[in-house]
């Protein structure tokens, strides 16, 4: 499939109509496959990836928007909003001109949709230039189905924000899903559900109604709880759209920091970089100096004290050792006293006369004789040990206060000279934006992440009563009137069951050597000859280096993670059996400048047959244009125009038309 021509009119920032030449150039006899948007933040560069989602995926394009009102309420809010404000009753309508090839047969299609305030949709199909009015809207998204089967658009037509979803999913919720869809598996899954639904359908029939009332009464309940856990997913993905803004607001400022600092940073950049690590400096000594606190150091703050408490406990050790002493001195002297006698030939009286004064004398006074603390051996002595080692902790601590201070006056001094720099106040306010974007951003995944353990719950909770519905259920299959119904139903589950996971086995190994190769071209480690492992189960994706060591997915740097992301993208979409043009929005816009160049060296050019970015002037900047442009058909700019707050489309790429100005 080949996009060739799109058209977009009164859709979202463009107002009028606006018609995009899509198809890569050829130069010479070599076609190149990237078409470049470049456009600022706001500018409309996610409107064009919306508007060729929206044409071919329709419905499925907009997420959990299922029923025909919320997808028309929709549709309406796509109307420019110029064009609503000059007429009453706005049109707004997308095509899109494709090619397409099927076993061998090269058709051109051109399909339309069209819709009014109200989100009242036609879509319409052309094949090869010939209008196909018997389709119905239905039937003609059942075609472009076919083409595009549910869940593999996601896997060629995306934008950054996925790319940071998929780079921090631990759960493998994605990748299960996108694999479930690509096998069909869902529908397996379905097929399963009915057969349930069907044999207990069948079971009630012949439950008395005491039971009939108690699987009622459950299975109410278990429809609560998953209508709970719905309202808590819809919760969490409410709040998905706002996280995407405010992710979106930190790149706008960062970018306005970059593009307004470079002066700046000429004056600066010696001065921000030893702020910098000095401030980590600081961090860890804070860290160290904790530690030492945590550790034996209290103790060294009061060395009298201390050193009274080990002389008592010194003196007690002693006052108990001559108790035992004594004690067992004193059980053994009546034995003694009649061997003395016995040996000697004296009055036994007189012997134990003799010792029980030896023991009083040795006895020292009730005073002395006192023991206050009584603590055990050990205890004395791993005190003891941590009273000597203070000594050292309070010298670390010493230390550590002393390069502190160092540090810290440093710190002063550089923040003086730092914020002498120009336009203090307006940076000030832009750091200060950020700080605030971060704690919302940070509050924001707080809030989405509990609505998401709340829906797991209430799922968890509907399924537990499904485990209590099925032992009900069970209980009634010995009737003759369900045994043969049963006996067929186990029969279908079981060989369902088995296909999807043999089917699933033999994926997923296809899919860990894609994934394998994919993420050793983009990583740049094809010589590590690193391996994958997914779980067939759970679907979590891990690394395994050549002697079968699990490489932990956490110690992934963020750009690794991203990396690790696209690689799976691309090992789904040629999984997929696919061949389709990829459109991807604001791709750069999380990564650092290393991991920027390796998917633009690696993985844009090759990517697909057709390519088409949408990037800001930051992602692929004049740097990474050069080392893309050999692989460039050919750019655009989107340009907004505030006054109008609408946008248009012109032929180049940002500095491309600032330098032919200014040659005019």
């Amino acid at each position: 499939m080949i996009f060739r021509q799109l058209t977009l009119k009164n859709f979202r920032v463009f107002n009028g109509e606006h018609t995009i030449e899509l198809a890569p150039r050829k130069d010479g006899v070599v076609t190149k496959p990237i078409v470049l948007f470049g456009g600022l933040n706001g500018a409309g560069k996610t409107s064009i990836l919306t508007a060729i989602r929206l044409l071919l995926m329709g419905k499925r394009a907009v997420g959990n928007i299922t029923s025909t009102k919320d997808y028309s309420e929709y549709l309406a809010r796509q109307i420019n909003n110029k064009a609503k404000a000059d007429c009453d009753a706005p049109l707004a309508s997308i095509g899109l001109e494709f090619t397409h090839t099927h076993k061998g047969i090269h058709n051109t299609f051109i399909i339309n949709r069209l819709w009014d305030s109200s989100g009242k949709e036609t879509l319409t199909l052309k094949l090869n230039d010939e209008e196909l009015d018997v389709l119905s809207g239905e039937q003609v998204q059942a075609i472009l189905s076919e083409m595009i089967p549910p869940g593999i658009g996601d896997l060629f037509f995306f934008d950054g924000e996925k790319i940071a979803e998929l780079a921090e999913d631990d759960t493998g919720v994605y990748l299960k899903e996108a694999v479930q869809k690509l096998l069909g598996i869902d529908v397996v899954n379905r097929l399963n559900d009915d057969l349930d639904i069907y044999l207990k359908q069948v079971t009630k029939d012949t439950v008395d109604k005491k039971s009939l009332d108690q699987i009622k009464a459950l299975e109410k309940e278990q429809a609560n709880f998953y209508k709970e856990a719905q309202q808590a997913q819809e919760k969490a993905e409410q709040l998905r759209p706002h996280l995407i803004e405010l992710r979106k607001s930190v790149q706008t400022i960062e970018a306005n920091l970059q593009a307004r600092g470079g002066a700046w940073a000429k004056t600066k950049k010696q001065e921000k970089a030893r702020a910098d690590q000095l401030v980590k400096d600081e961090h860890q000594l804070n860290g160290a100096i904790l530690q030492e606190l945590d550790g034996a150091f209290p103790i060294s703050l009061a060395p009298t004290a201390i050193a009274n408490l080990i002389g008592q406990l010194e003196k007690e050790q002693q006052v108990k050792q001559q108790q035992a002493f004594s004690q067992q001195f004193e059980s053994m002297s009546s034995e003694l006293a009649k061997t003395l006698a016995d040996k000697f030939d004296t009055n036994t009286d007189d012997i134990s006369a003799l010792l029980g004064e030896f023991i009083k004398a040795k006895q020292p006074d009730d005073a002395d004789n006192e023991v206050l603390l009584d603590i055990s051996d050990s205890d004395f002595y791993r005190l003891k040990a941590t009273v000597e080692s203070a000594s050292d902790a309070k010298k670390n601590v010493s230390k550590l206060l002393g390069s502190l201070n160092q540090v810290q006056t440093e710190l002063a001094s550089l923040s003086i000279n730092i914020e002498r720099a120009p336009d203090e106040e307006e940076l000030a306010k832009m750091y200060e934006k950020l700080r605030e974007l971060d704690k919302q951003i940070t509050s924001a995944k707080e809030n989405y992440k509990a609505h998401l353990f709340q829906a797991k719950d209430k799922m968890t909770k509907a399924l537990e009563i499904a485990k209590r519905l099925e032992k009900l259920f069970n209980q009634q299959k010995n009737e003759a009137t369900v045994l043969k119904a049963v006996t067929r139903v186990n029969a279908a589950q079981s060989a369902l069951g088995d296909f999807s996971a043999r089917l699933t086995h033999l994926r997923v190994t296809q899919l860990e050597e894609l994934f394998a190769t994919s993420y050793r071209r983009l990583a740049r480690k094809g010589d590590l000859k690193l391996g994958a492992r997914i779980d067939a189960k759970t679907f979590d994706v891990s690394l395994v280096n050549p002697e079968g060591i699990e490489i932990n997915r956490k110690s992934l740097s963020a750009g690794e993670k991203q990396i690790f992301a696209f690689a799976i993208l691309e090992a789904l979409g040629k999984l997929s059996g696919k061949v389709l043009p990829v459109v991807v929005d604001t791709p750069l816009g999380r990564l650092d400048s290393k991991h920027r160049d390796k998917l633009i060296t690696h993985y844009f050019p090759e990517a697909g047959e057709q390519v088409i970015l949408l990037s800001t002037d930051t992602e692929v900047d004049e740097d990474f244009y050069a080392l893309l442009s050999d692989k460039v058909s050919h750019t655009y700019e989107i340009d907004f125009d505030e006054k109008a707050r609408c946008s248009s489309v012109k032929n180049g790429y940002f500095w491309e038309n600032k330098k032919y100005m200014e040659a005019v």
